[in-house]
C-alpha cells in the first residue's frame, strides 16, 4: 500500500505542514490496525504514533469516524494509483493489463499490511454501519479498473453483467487471503495460485456471456 498525496480535508491541514501531519496521523492509525486490530485504535495511541499530543490530533480528527474515513480514501488512493502505474507500464493490450492487475493484486495480498488490515475492517464493517458504507465505497473504486477492462475484453456484456463479473473477479482474489495471504498455509504456492487466478479470470471475462449469467449453464440431454 503506497503513500499518495491526500486531498485537504475542509478547515484542516490547507498547508503543506498541515498536510504533512495529517499522513503522519494515518500512518499512524493504519500501523495500529496492522498490529492489534481496531480494537487497538485510540485517538491517544494515533497521536502518540504520530508524534503529536491528543490536543494537536483532535484539531485534524475529534472522532475515530472520520479518522477512518480518511484512512481509507489514503488506502484506496494508494491502490487508485498503483493500478494506474501498471496500466501505463503494461503495454496497451488489455490481457496484458488484465493480468498484471490481476496478478498485482494477489501479490499485495501476500503482504503482512494487507493480510492484517483488510481482514479488521471486514470484520469491523459486519457491526458498524458507517464501517460498511466506507469499505463498500472503497472497493467500487477498486473495482474500477476491472469494469473498464472488462468492457474492452467482452463488449457484449451489458453494465450490469460486466459489473457482477467485476464483483466477482474481485471477490475471489479477496477471498484468498486467509488462505494464501502473508504467514498464511498455502502462502509459498501463492505464485502457482496468482497464475491460476490469471488465466481462470481471463478466459472467464472473454468467454462468459449475458444468458449464462442471466440463466446459468444449460444442461445437455
Amino acid at each position: 500500500m503506497c503513500a499518495v498525496q491526500l486531498q485537504v480535508r475542509p478547515g484542516t491541514a490547507a498547508f503543506s505542514k498541515g498536510q504533512e501531519r495529517v499522513l503522519k496521523i494515518l500512518q499512524s492509525a493504519q500501523e495500529l490496525m496492522i498490529a492489534g486490530g481496531y480494537h487497538n485504535l485510540t485517538l491517544r495511541k494515533v497521536a502518540a504514533g504520530a508524534g503529536i499530543s491528543v490536543g494537536n490530533l483532535n484539531y485534524y480528527y475529534s472522532n475515530k469516524q472520520d479518522l477512518l474515513r480518511d484512512l481509507l480514501d489514503k488506502v484506496i488512493e494508494g491502490y487508485v494509483w498503483e493500478f494506474d502505474q501498471i496500466l501505463q507500464s503494461t503495454g496497451e493490450s488489455a490481457e496484458d493489463q488484465f493480468v498484471a492487475i490481476v496478478k498485482f493484486i494477489i501479490e499485495d495480498i501476500g503482504t503482512q499490511e494487507t493480510t492484517n488490515f483488510f481482514p479488521e475492517l471486514w470484520a469491523l464493517a459486519n457491526h458498524d454501519e458507517y464501517a460498511a458504507e466506507r469499505m463498500d465505497a472503497l472497493y467500487i473504486k477498486a473495482r474500477a479498473v476491472l469494469n473498464h477492462l472488462i468492457a474492452i475484453l467482452n463488449p457484449t456484456l451489458t453494465e450490469t453483467s460486466r459489473e457482477q463479473v467485476a464483483l466477482f473477479v474481485s471477490a475471489s482474489m479477496e477471498g484468498l487471503t486467509p488462505f494464501a495471504g502473508f504467514g498464511k498455509p498455502w502462502a509459498t504456492q501463492r505464485p502457482e495460485i496468482t497464475n491460476i487466478a490469471a488465466t481462470s479470470f481471463l478466459q472467464l471475462v472473454t468467454s462468459i456471456t449475458n444468458e449464462t449469467i442471466q440463466d446459468g449453464l444449460v444442461a445437455k440431454p
